[in-house]
């Protein structure tokens, strides 16, 4: 059986393009074509694709709002992000609006290929260009990678890394929790020092490459 494939993207050139060599490789067809997010979410759930590629920058409505929508209306659709956009900013919500990867249109078509069938599988694909926003930490700190990558970090501290994960601003954690925002900002700083990491960003992807949110 043929993998479904749908394309989301504004430039018909891009489309065109894609599903020309898609079209050529065994095992896998185009279903779909849409430009923006709106018709992108009506052929998901028409068509309920296998994997949907998703650009982010898009006209009306952004590559995160499409994918939020798509895996609302098929949850059985991975989407896998293919986009031009390499802006630290931009990674983690595409991940809490339930992206299974994120890639850079720069890639080889068999890395494409590749990154395709992986997520269909249910697994995860990062470009590598994207680990400088994961952490330090999970590359460096062993002991914390291969026993319970939370381990250094409170009860408290973790949902506040959960919570960062989801897209959560510092009111709304404070909120969520009930505590104060002073106690937020105390605990996010302890979560990034522990865990050796830069800025909210980074713990947020660095949650997602531990799969300790979102398709665990």
């Amino acid at each position: 059986m043929s993998l479904r494939v749908l394309l989301v993207d504004d430039h018909a050139v891009v489309r065109q393009g894609l599903r020309a060599y898609l079209e050529l490789q065994p095992g896998m067809t185009v279903c779909g074509e849409a430009a923006d997010a709106a018709h992108a979410v009506q052929l998901a759930a028409e068509l309920q694709p296998d994997v949907a590629l998703v650009d982010l920058v898009m006209p009306v409505e952004d590559g995160v709002s499409a994918t939020r929508r798509i895996r609302a209306c098929s949850p059985t659709t991975e989407v896998l992000v293919l986009t031009s956009c390499l802006e630290s900013h931009a990674v983690a919500p595409a991940f809490a609006a339930g992206a299974c990867g994120y890639t850079l249109k720069e890639i080889a078509g068999s890395e494409l290929l590749d990154g395709i069938f992986r997520v269909a599988r249910g697994e995860r694909v990062l470009h590598p260009r994207l680990f400088a926003f994961a952490a330090p930490a999970a590359r460096r700190s062993r002991q914390i990678v291969q026993s319970d990558p939370c381990v250094a970090l409170s009860a408290r501290e973790r949902e506040v890394l959960l919570l960062l994960a989801d897209g959560c601003s510092n009111t709304q954690i404070a909120e969520r929790l009930g505590i104060g925002e002073s106690t937020v900002k105390t605990h996010v700083g302890n979560v990034l020092g522990k865990l050796d990491l830069a800025d909210r960003t980074q713990a947020a992807v660095w949650a997602w490459k531990q799969r300790l949110v979102g398709g665990q």
